[in-house]
């Protein structure tokens, strides 16, 4: 079963979306498209580890991803868990690239590529140390000790793997993405006790689903980029573009002729990733570059809810209504 599916990260929607907003000549902007390939790269692994996972009989597994929980006065981020009646899986997910040479004598991993040499904190320690935090968080809930197994899965089929002396330590613990469901089978075969009847099962499934907490990201304070260097108007939902021009109450596109009635709503997605959830009539106006009377009509189309009344006047965005408003009405 899986509990908590896997969902595009909110950081790579922003990111997106603050890249469709900054000029091009932007100091930022390098800094920005490399962030964004890392995470793409790392919810392409993590995505890749889906397939296997789905050859398991899933009434024998619950599968939760992207598990924030907080363990003390800290959280922990897991990337993929697996709960069992006997024991429990975590699985750090690596979709590196080049040769991988794992050093545990130095807690380090190094990737070696032709443009570069990368060293990296030793992932094996790093999921070692969330098992310990899930195993407080466990106990904070007051359910029951049991096993915590944890692997390094390397998804990325063009990388190479090489070991230092310790190979037994490393092999134990790192293995390719194709051989993951072997392994969760060899684990299933040595856990026979049973620790979470169904019950417990259920209230695990239950705590671990709820205690979920999504980590926040402000793009805008992260990089220290002023509201006034974003770009306003309304992008082109098929080229991303900026500005359309409204004509005869269509968007048209400059750039690839592109035309929509509602590439408005794409817009104020950028907002709601970028600036608030909460917009007024005036900054709708600067943000979508649009006179004030038309501004007035699409949020009032658009808005969940609203707060205060005239110039005052605060409308809701609900980042969900807004791609369901689209796939409704549909934007061609």
């Amino acid at each position: 079963m899986i509990a908590k599916p896997r969902k595009i990260p909110i950081h790579i929607d922003k990111l997106e979306a603050l890249l469709r907003r900054i000029p091009s000549h932007h100091p930022k902007k390098p800094q920005i498209e490399t962030d964004l390939a890392k995470r793409k790269a790392g919810y392409k692994g993590e995505s890749a580890l889906d397939y296997h996972l789905s050859f398991l009989p899933l009434k024998e597994y619950i599968i939760f991803h992207d598990l924030r929980l907080q363990s003390g006065e800290y959280f922990f981020q897991i990337d993929t868990l697996i709960l069992t009646p006997t024991y429990i899986l975590i699985i750090e997910v690596k979709h590196l690239y080049g040769t991988l040479s794992f050093e545990p004598e130095f807690q380090q991993l190094v990737r070696t590529t032709p443009d570069a040499e990368d060293t990296f904190p030793d992932p094996i320690i790093q999921v070692q140390k969330q098992a310990s935090q899930l195993r407080q968080f466990l106990k904070n809930h007051k359910l029951p000790d049991i096993p915590v197994e944890t692997l390094v899965v390397i998804t990325n089929s063009q990388s190479r793997i090489t070991l230092s002396d310790s190979t037994t330590y490393t092999r134990k613990h790192v293995i390719r993405d194709t051989v993951l469901v072997k392994r969760i089978e060899k684990l299933s075969a040595q856990y026979t006790t049973l620790i979470f009847n169904p019950k417990l099962l259920k209230k695990a499934t239950r705590i671990l689903k709820n205690s979920h907490v999504p980590s926040i990201f402000e793009p805008i304070q992260f990089y220290r980029i002023e509201l006034d260097q974003l770009l306003n108007g309304v992008h082109c939902p098929k080229c991303n573009a900026l500005p359309m021009q409204r004509l005869h109450g269509k968007w048209v596109c400059p750039s690839c002729y592109y035309q929509s009635k509602l590439a408005h709503i794409d817009s104020l997605v950028d907002y709601v990733l970028l600036v608030s959830d909460m917009i007024t009539n005036r900054e709708a106006c600067h943000f979508l570059s649009l006179k004030r009377p038309l501004a007035s009509r699409l949020l009032k189309i658009v808005e969940s809810s609203k707060i205060g009344s005239k110039k005052g006047t605060k409308y809701k965005l609900e980042v969900d209504i807004l791609i369901e408003l689209t796939k409704k009405k549909g934007i061609d």
